[in-house]
């Protein structure tokens, strides 16, 4: 997959400021392993397989965790 970031850009060259950010998410448990979470305009759901407790009518949470670091 291509990247937008320039492959010349090392660590080195990195600005050395910290940089902060907080992101919050409203989540609720539905009913069994079914939550859902709302973050301004967007909601998503999240259940487990049935041997966890859920219906896996949704991704796991985990599946959101992974695809957040591939994004």
């Amino acid at each position: 997959m291509p990247s937008d970031i320039p492959q010349s850009i090392i660590g080195s060259e990195l600005p050395k400021e910290v940089f902060k950010s907080t992101v919050s998410v409203e989540c609720e448990h539905l009913e069994k392993m079914l939550h859902v979470g709302s973050k301004d305009k967007f909601t998503f759901y999240s259940d487990e397989p049935p041997r966890l407790g859920g219906d896996d009518n949704y991704p796991s949470p985990l599946t959101y965790i992974v695809g957040g670091i591939g994004f």
